[in-house]
C-alpha cells in the first residue's frame, strides 16, 4: 500500500517554506470508469481502501477523500439500477428495437372487415357455459386483452420481444431457426433424380440481422426483401420449461385432446428410451424424436411484408393471438379455393405464392377474372385474436414486425376420428400402417376387410414381402398414436374412446403381441417393460421406471 508516496505528494505541493497548516489546498483526484470495467469492483475496491484508511488512522483529509469518492460511486450504482428496473418495468410496444425495426406497411391492410367480430367478454362467457371455440366461420376477437390479467399481458409482451429473446443465451446456443435465403432452391435435380436441399440453420440473433436489419444507406425494405422470412416455430423449442407459456394458455375452458396426446408420446418414448435404439436401429435418435413431437403451439414471427403463402391448417381448428405488429388475414373455404384454383391455378400459381405477392398483385386478379368472391378478411392489431375453424384456407401478411402465439384445438369427436384414420388406417386414401399389426392369418380383424377379397388377397402378398424393420417401425407408429388416443377416456369418457376409432383397446393388444413377436423372430432381447400390456387408458397407465433419458438429452 503506497499511503506514504501519497503523503508526500501532498507535501511536495505546498510552496517552499510555507507550511500546510499557514494555507487550504483543494485538490481533485478524477477516476475514470471505462464502459468494460466491473463497476461493482471498483465500488468495493474503494470501500476497502477507506476502511483500511480508518483503521491505519490516516489522516482526516484522505479518509474523507476516500468517503467521498465512495458516496459517488454509490449514487451511480443506484441510478444504474433504477434505469434498469425501468427496462424491465418498461413494456415494449414492438417487436423489434428500433436498429432493427423494418419499415410498416399501413396502406396494405384491408379496407373492409369482413371477419364476423366477438367481445372478449362474450367469448369468455360462451366458454364459461360450456360451449367450445368452433364457431361455422372465423372470429375476430378485438382487444382480447381482456382475457388476461393486466400483468399477464405485460409479462407476455415484454418475454416475447426480440430483444429479450436475442439475449437468451440458452436460446442463442441450443434454438436453431430453419431459414431459406431467397435465392436458394429447394430442391435440386441430381442426375435423373430431385434432390431436397435443407435450409440453413440459424441463431434466432442471426435470423434477425437476416431478416431485419438494413443500413443507414441501405434500409430493409418491406416486401420482396422480406416475403421469405416468415418463421413458425414450435413453441416448446423456445421456452426453458412450460412455465414460460402458462400466460398464453387462455382458454382453460377447452377440453384440447392434443397437450394430453403429446404428453402421452412424451413419456412412452422416454420409458422406452433404452431399448427403442436397438429395437429401431439406424437413426433411432431422429426417429425418437420426430415420433415424439405432436407440435399444437407456435410462434410467428417475421418482418414487416412477410407471410407464408395460402394454406390450410391440416384440418384442425386454431386460435391465433397477435403479441406484437399488425397483420392482415383472407380466409376462405376448401370449396371456393378449389373452385377458384381450377381456373386460376396454371395462370396465377396463387396458392405457391408469398403473402405478400398475393396482396400485391394476385388478390385483385383473383376477383376481376376468376370470380373470387366468397372470402373473408380481416386486420389483426397487436392484443386481437383470431379463431379459424377446420377447412379454411387462409393467407396472412404482416404489415409490421410481428410476433404471435397460436394454438391448433382438436375437442370433437369427429376431428379425432379423421386425424387417427389418416395416420392408422385409411384404404381408400392408401393408409394401410395398421396391417402391420397382423400376419396373413389375421388380415380380416382389419376394418372392411373380408377374407377372400381383392384387397384382403393384395394385403396378403404385400405382408409377406414386408421387411421385419418396416414393419417394426410401423407397429411402434400405430402403437404411439393408439395409446395417445386411448390414454384421453380417463380425463374425457364422454367420448366414448373404446369404439370410437379403429384404436380400439383389442388392437393395441394386437400390435403390442405382434411387436413382441417380430422382436422375438429377430433375436432381441428386448423386454417391453415399458409398454403396457393392458391398453392404457390415462397416463397413469405408463410404468413407473428409473430416470429415462428426455427426448431432448437425445
Amino acid at each position: 500500500m503506497a499511503w506514504p508516496l501519497l503523503i508526500a505528494a501532498l507535501w511536495l505541493l505546498s510552496a517552499p517554506g510555507t507550511s500546510l497548516a499557514q494555507q487550504t489546498l483543494k485538490l481533485s483526484a478524477t477516476l475514470t470508469i471505462e464502459r468494460s470495467d466491473d463497476r461493482d469492483k471498483t465500488y468495493e475496491q474503494v470501500a476497502s481502501l477507506l476502511q483500511h484508511a480508518k483503521d491505519q488512522k490516516l489522516e482526516g483529509n484522505v479518509v474523507r477523500w476516500l468517503d467521498n469518492m465512495g458516496g459517488q460511486l454509490q449514487k451511480m450504482q443506484d441510478a444504474a439500477k433504477v434505469l434498469e428496473e425501468r427496462k424491465v418495468t418498461v413494456v415494449p410496444t414492438d417487436f423489434t428495437p428500433a436498429k432493427y425495426r423494418v419499415k410498416a406497411m399501413p396502406k396494405l391492410q384491408a379496407k373492409k372487415i369482413t371477419v364476423k367480430r366477438m367481445a372478449a367478454k362474450e367469448l369468455r362467457k360462451r366458454l364459461q357455459s360450456g360451449k367450445d371455440i368452433n364457431f361455422d366461420a372465423p372470429m375476430l376477437v378485438t382487444n382480447a386483452t381482456e382475457l388476461f390479467t393486466a400483468d399477464d399481458w405485460s409479462r407476455v409482451r415484454s418475454h416475447w420481444a426480440a430483444s429479450r429473446i436475442m439475449a437468451d443465451e440458452a436460446l442463442e446456443k441450443d434454438l436453431r431457426i430453419e431459414y431459406w435465403p431467397p435465392e436458394k432452391a429447394r430442391a435440386r435435380m441430381v442426375g435423373s433424380m430431385l434432390q431436397m436441399e435443407e435450409p440453413e440453420q440459424v441463431s434466432f440473433s442471426r435470423y434477425i440481422v437476416v431478416c431485419f436489419h438494413g443500413t443507414p444507406a441501405k434500409p430493409k425494405l418491406p416486401g420482396q426483401n422480406t416475403e421469405h422470412c416468415e418463421q413458425t416455430v414450435d413453441a416448446q423449442s423456445m421456452v426453458h420449461n412450460n412455465t414460460e407459456l402458462q400466460e398464453l394458455a387462455i382458454f382453460p375452458e377447452l377440453k384440447n385432446m392434443l397437450p394430453l396426446q403429446a404428453e402421452f408420446r412424451r413419456k412412452l418414448l422416454e420409458a422406452g428410451a433404452d431399448e427403442l435404439p436397438s429395437i429401431v436401429g439406424k437413426n433411432a435418435k431422429r426417429w425418437m424424436k420426430q415420433q415424439g413431437q405432436l407440435s399444437y403451439r407456435y410462434f410467428v414471427f417475421g418482418p414487416s411484408g412477410s407471410g407464408d403463402k395460402l394454406h390450410a391448417e391440416n384440418g384442425l381448428p386454431f386460435y391465433d393471438i397477435l403479441i406484437h405488429g399488425s397483420k392482415r388475414w383472407l380466409l376462405l373455404k376448401e370449396d371456393e379455393m378449389q373452385r377458384v384454383a381450377e381456373k386460376a391455378r396454371e395462370a396465377l400459381e396463387f396458392d405457391k405464392t408469398s403473402a405478400y405477392m398475393f396482396f400485391e398483385e394476385k388478390l385483385t386478379e383473383l376477383i376481376e377474372e376468376f370470380g373470387l368472391e366468397k372470402y373473408q378478411e380481416a386486420n389483426q392489431q397487436a392484443g386481437d385474436l383470431i379463431i379459424v375453424p377446420s377447412g379454411w384456407y387462409r393467407v396472412s401478411l404482416s404489415l409490421a414486425d410481428s410476433i404471435s402465439y397460436y394454438e391448433t384445438i382438436m375437442s370433437e369427436k369427429s376431428t379425432l376420428k379423421a386425424v387417427v384414420d389418416n395416420n392408422v388406417w385409411r384404404p381408400a386414401f392408401q393408409q394401410f400402417r395398421l396391417a402391420y399389426c397382423y400376419d396373413a392369418k389375421g388380415l380380416e380383424k382389419l376394418p372392411g376387410i373380408e377374407k377372400g377379397s381383392r384387397t384382403y388377397d393384395w394385403l396378403k402378398s404385400a405382408i409377406g414381402s414386408v421387411k421385419q424393420e418396416e414393419a417394426i417401425s410401423g407397429i411402434l407408429q400405430v402403437l404411439l398414436q393408439c395409446g395417445s388416443v386411448l390414454a384421453l377416456d380417463k380425463s374425457m369418457p364422454n367420448l366414448g374412446l373404446k369404439d370410437l376409432t379403429v384404436c380400439t383397446p383389442a388392437v393395441w393388444k394386437d400390435c403390442r403381441a405382434q411387436l413382441d413377436a417380430k422382436l422375438q423372430a429377430k433375436g432381441s432381447k428386448a423386454t417391453l417393460s415399458w409398454l403396457p400390456v393392458e391398453p392404457p387408458s390415462s397416463l397413469d397407465a405408463m410404468p413407473a421406471l428409473g430416470k429415462a433419458a428426455s427426448l431432448d438429452e437425445l
